[in-house]
């Protein structure tokens, strides 16, 4: 089953497609001129905690650089128009989509059901998987078996909480912010840590404390998240979605930020 549900990701993410995004309606969905008009796409993201996806510049406070960065601003080049980021919690950012805080969310969103319940999702723009971080004296955890009887901390709202809230005999330990988790393992306060791959190679094998263990698991998609009636503005992001994947700036962006990997080679991301 997971090779299967594998191979139905990499087929997607080929192809772009996502029935949730059909051919607009421009008599009665205005989404698209309404950003066109603006000459902005606003995006909402949180940047705290948010290597390598979008966070502020060491070097150039105030300013923000990451993956979903260059992203945005590439779709926004696409629509004709500049990027705007709004900074806003995690945990918080589709009910401000809803609240038409700005008009997309992208950030680490992955396309769960009770969030495709919500909301309008993009065509898939990366695969990812989960991984386990440990201190680096631990031993005897190396898969989420081992993790049963134990306090692991993860991200509240992410796909990693529900994977262990699935299993009873895990105590999971939520905070709001990414970093939060990786200081409450490195403090001794949990036995580990349970989020997605670029999150624990940017806060799990970067710190000499802590490490990555075990085989990554549990794949799934990032995607952009829009307003159920927009779309005519989902349409057209998730084109230059496909236009970015198809003539290679999606993989040198990728490159460029260290989270290449064969899942995205696979997947035809070059």
């Amino acid at each position: 089953m997971k090779s299967v549900y594998l191979l139905l990701a990499l087929l997607l993410l080929i192809s772009g497609c996502d029935s949730g995004v059909k051919s607009p309606d421009t008599n009665t969905d205005s989404s698209l001129e309404r950003v066109k008009k603006a000459g902005v796409l606003r995006w909402g993201a949180d940047v705290i905690g948010g290597i390598p996806y979008v966070y502020e510049d060491p070097d150039h406070p105030g300013t923000y650089i990451g993956f979903e960065m260059d992203i945005a601003k590439s779709i926004a080049q696409s629509l004709g128009v500049k990027q705007e980021l709004v900074i806003k919690a995690w945990d918080t950012l589709i009910p401000e989509l809803q609240r038409e805080s700005f008009d997309i969310a992208m950030n680490g969103i992955e396309d769960t059901e009770e969030r495709g319940n919500i909301v309008r999702f993009s065509s898939p723009y990366y695969l990812y998987t989960q991984q386990i971080t440990v201190r680096t004296n631990t031993q005897g955890i190396m898969s989420l078996d081992d993790l049963k009887g134990k306090k692991v901390a993860t991200l509240s709202g992410s796909a990693a909480e529900d994977i262990l809230r699935s299993i009873p005999e895990i105590n999971v330990s939520i905070n709001p912010e990414i970093i939060y988790s990786y200081q409450d393992l490195e403090e001794g306060k949990v036995d580990a840590v349970v989020l997605d791959t670029p999150i624990a190679i940017a806060y799990g094998a970067s710190n000499p404390k802590l490490k990555n263990v075990g085989k990554p698991f549990g794949e799934g998609h990032y995607v952009i998240a829009f307003r159920g009636t927009d779309n005519a503005l989902s349409y057209a992001v998730n084109q230059a979605l496909i236009k970015l994947k198809q003539n290679g700036e999606l993989g040198k962006i990728y490159k460029k930020w260290g989270i290449m990997n064969d899942q995205q080679q696979k997947a035809g991301i070059k």
